[in-house]
């Protein structure tokens, strides 16, 4: 159970930003010159630690500010004890992180209400008329500014994961019936023969539990503040019964009001808003000064209710045209202050524009739509509200934007990393001033839910130090987490980060790494690069790295270490080294020994003379065409027809015109009569059964290899690769790889940081790759040899078998034996290519051997032409 006492708790951290646009950092000279960067953009943060609140987890479901008091609704989930019940809790605490108080919210038995069938109506003096006065310590709550954002204390989602409106605050149409649950069916007959309606009761014999097929739940959403106190919620329930014949299906929407002192004071039924003609779910909700609801409803119509302090609802009332299709097409809704909202909708001609919009549910009057900048839409928000000095405010993966309505683009408020936070998302938002907002959020990723107030810092009030830049198209969570680590910790030098893959848009996908390449080859190259994606072979031509192996020389710990040498001489140029590479993999091509033979490499000649001794029919590779095997060519064998060191292309050659003979026997397309139901009996046994004789494998842990030998193959294999002149087939590929440019003004500050990936600490905990420290490589290793675990929730380790599926055939899975991992190890430890991958010259390529697989070509006469554009292109480049 998670466990997070209460006190107030403040931890100031001053850090560094970068202005948007940043082109680069030194160039040589002065250490300093960039100090100035470190000081926009930064926000001092004042943790406030959230109590207990006696659950397994939680998720914030609405949030407010008013007269100077923060009001945070929680709900608390109870997985361990295997209930699907939820608590309420409602966090008080004064704008500077003081007074905190823990309300419990009264939660009535939903299965007596919702069983009943009706509702518990406002009686006098219960907080029915709204005049009920908070107790001491609560305060007044008001309208929440954009509230219902599920703000999980579990984690959300892989790094890299679209945030386009997800988590917006003020959004919670999905919660309150979302597409696929409001559309259950309603009024069909039970096991009695009686109509279960969505005003039917439902009695006890039909609450008997999953065990029978019998799925029941509710759940609430929309959270409002009215600003006399009184909390308002929709609430919906659902039954569906599988247990018999005639599918059962009820869902039942409800208006919830709590008094301010978390006791229940109504609940009413809005009865007929599920029906089998009409498709309708609660949009969103707003409250007005007097306690009257406004309800917006979407579906296969748009319609406006309201609902009164008192839970009297009124008629639904059509929208207007024009509302309601803005509404049926909402990406983003926000609750004003003055009851009024903020909505940001698709083009339903254009799915790339975005418009924002204002409504007033009162007056029924609608805004002047404005076409929201693209970058807004592309790069996308995982929380946005109304702001109090600008229109919205949002957050994405890099910190906190704000936008005005007409601006050409969003301005940055505050940059995460450089105010030393590691921010993966804000669950919920409130600006209560221009410098001053309170957020509540995860960090790295992590299940802690962490709140607290963010303050603007004057750039006058932080110190200088020397800056770094670092930079690529994108920058991961655990990158991120290392440049904090490191900026609260040096004492001489702080990293900005810079992602260039803000400058991509729906025109240009590519757009980040283009300006990345140009801003490294034109003078304005950061001082850190993450290479993944990039030419680094030009920068290495063009004397632009730093030599990584002089600074492994000079360093007095790593310089003893022994690495996994044919890694770096894959990737050395002329026996200099210029990437830092924390770990790595290898790719390769395996078949049958008892078919391919006993080797470790071929040519494109050598397995023309293994297909004659085949049986007709039989695949080399499977699922291949001409195109894809042209591809796959390329990634193993690019590096044979262009040489790094001197740029030399090498397409005319005779091994490069083999591999296009060969490409020309396979389809242009696959036959999608293939892809019947036999597909996967067939693709699951294709190697076993010797119906197809090759196939390429990546080797991420010597443990991977276990399951596609034995599983995939069921006997021995040879580690042929792909046929090539060359001699090898397998090639080497960093998993990261990073940069430092030679031409850094802080190449010591670039070291300092960089050197942590092939240290100890980091090599020793690596989850994922290969280590690249030879000590640690073997002793993942070995772990191919021992039954695979998991650690319980003890601690204790728990072993278990791995299987293999093959045709409802359950295959188990060794470990492998100590013979086995050593010829695994040895061959790895011979991979002496590194991988080279580049789109443009793969282009080319496919542009231009077209005319050979029509017949309009030589093989001879397109080679020639792919050789002379291939080489213009890297001579261009170097």
């Amino acid at each position: 159970m998670k466990k997070i006492w209460l006190k107030r708790a403040v931890s100031v951290s001053l850090s560094l930003a970068m202005v948007l646009g940043l082109a680069g950092c030194g160039k040589g000279g002065n250490k300093m010159e960039n100090a100035a960067l470190a000081k926009e953009h930064v926000y001092k943060f004042q943790e406030i630690e959230i109590p207990d609140l006696g659950g397994d987890d939680y998720s914030v479901r609405g949030s407010v500010y008013r007269d100077g008091t923060i009001y945070l609704m929680a709900q608390v989930y109870h997985w361990s004890e295997n209930s699907d019940d939820i608590d309420m809790k409602m966090l008080t605490m004064k704008d500077d992180g003081s007074n905190v108080q823990l309300v419990d919210i009264e939660i009535p038995d939903w299965r007596t209400q919702s069983g009943s069938g009706g509702s518990t109506e406002p009686e006098s003096g219960d907080g029915a008329d709204g005049s009920s006065e908070p107790e001491e310590g609560a305060g007044a709550v008001a309208r929440t500014e954009g509230e219902g954002a599920e703000a999980t204390g579990s984690e959300s989602g892989s790094e890299g994961e679209s945030e386009s409106g997800a988590g917006t605050e003020g959004e919670d149409g999905a919660e309150s019936g979302s597409e696929g649950e409001s559309g259950s069916e309603s009024g069909t007959e039970g096991e009695d023969g009686a109509d279960v309606s969505a005003e039917a009761e439902i009695d006890d014999g039909m609450l008997t539990g999953s065990e029978n097929n019998i799925y029941e739940n509710s759940n609430y959403g929309n959270f409002v503040f009215g600003s006399d106190g009184m909390i308002y919620a929709m609430r919906n329930y659902y039954y569906e019964d599988y247990s018999s014949e005639e599918y059962t299906s009820v869902q039942k929407n409800y208006i919830s009001c709590w008094n301010p002192d978390g006791s229940f004071a109504w609940e009413k039924e809005l009865e007929g808003l599920v029906s089998e003609d009409e498709y309708i779910y609660v949009n969103t909700m707003t409250v007005s000064q007097d306690g009257t609801l406004s309800l917006l409803l979407s579906g296969d119509n748009s319609y406006i209710m309201t609902v009164d302090a008192q839970g009297n609802a009124s008629e639904r009332k059509p929208l207007p045209e024009d509302v309601g299709k803005i509404f049926n097409n909402y990406n983003s809704i926000m609750n004003k202050e003055d009851g009024s909202f903020l909505v940001i909708y698709n083009d339903e001609s254009d799915g790339q524009k975005q418009y924002l919009v204002s409504y007033d549910p009162v007056t029924g009057q609608l805004g002047e739509p404005g076409l929201l900048p693209s970058s807004l839409s592309w790069s996308g928000y995982n929380t946005m509200v109304a702001g109090k000095t600008s229109d919205l405010v949002y957050s994405n993966s890099s910190g906190v934007y704000t936008y005005t309505a007409g601006a050409e683009d969003s301005v940055e408020k505050m940059n995460f990393i450089n105010s030393d936070l590691n921010i993966s998302y804000f669950n919920s938002l409130i600006e209560m001033d221009e410098n001053t907002f309170i957020g509540v959020f995860n960090e790295n990723y992590e299940n802690k839910v962490k709140a607290g107030i963010f303050t603007y810092v004057d750039p006058k009030d932080i110190p200088d130090k020397a800056v770094l830049v670092l930079a690529g198209n994108y920058v991961g969570s655990d990158m991120k987490q290392r440049v904090v680590e490191f900026n609260r910790s040096s004492e001489e030098y702080r990293i900005t980060i810079k992602e260039y893959d803000s400058y991509n848009s729906y025109d240009d996908y590519q757009a980040g790494y283009t300006q990345l390449n140009n801003d490294i080859t034109t003078g304005s190259m950061p001082d850190i690069v993450i290479t993944s994606g990039l030419p680094a072979e030009n920068y290495v031509a063009k004397g632009l790295l730093a030599d990584i192996s002089k600074l492994i020389e000079e360093d007095e710990e790593l310089s003893q270490v022994e690495y996994v040498q044919n890694v770096f001489d894959a990737y050395s140029v002329d026996g200099k080294l210029y990437y830092v590479i924390p770990y790595f993999n290898v790719n390769t091509v395996i078949g049958k020994k008892s078919i391919v033979g006993d080797r470790t490499a071929w040519t494109m000649a050598d397995m023309k003379l293994l297909m004659e001794t085949l049986p007709e029919g039989t695949n080399m590779f499977g699922e291949m065409t001409r195109d894809s095997f042209m591809y796959t060519m390329m990634d193993f064998c690019g590096a044979d027809f262009i040489d790094v060191n001197s740029g030399k292309c090498d397409f005319d050659s005779q091994n490069f015109i083999d591999m296009m003979e060969y490409a020309r026997t396979l389809p242009e397309e696959l036959n999608e009569e293939e892809y019947g139901e036999d597909y996967w009996r067939n693709y699951e046994s294709q190697y076993r059964e010797d119906r197809t004789i090759l196939r390429s494998m990546y080797i991420g842990s010597v443990s991977n290899v276990n399951y596609t030998v034995k599983g995939n193959f069921g006997e021995e294999v040879s580690f042929i690769g792909f046929p090539t002149e060359s001699g090898m087939g397998a090639y080497v590929q960093a998993g990261d790889s990073y940069a430092i440019s030679a031409r850094s003004a802080n190449i010591d500050g670039a070291w300092e940081f960089l050197r942590y990936y092939l240290t100890d600490e980091y090599q020793s905990e690596l989850g994922w790759g290969m280590p690249i420290q030879k000590k640690y490589f073997m002793e993942k290793a070995q772990e191919a040899t021992q039954r695979p675990y998991y650690l319980d929730e003890n601690g204790e380790k728990v072993e278990y078998d791995d299987y293999y599926y093959i045709n409802d055939e359950e295959i188990k899975l060794e470990p492998m034996t100590q013979e086995e991992v050593d010829a695994v190890v040895e061959y790895i430890l011979s991979v002496n290519k590194c991988y080279y991958g580049n789109t443009d010259i793969s282009n080319i390529i496919s542009e231009e051997i077209a005319p050979y697989f029509t017949g309009q070509k030589s093989a001879q006469e397109v080679a020639k032409i792919i050789q002379s554009r291939a080489q213009i292109y890297v001579d261009e480049r170097r």
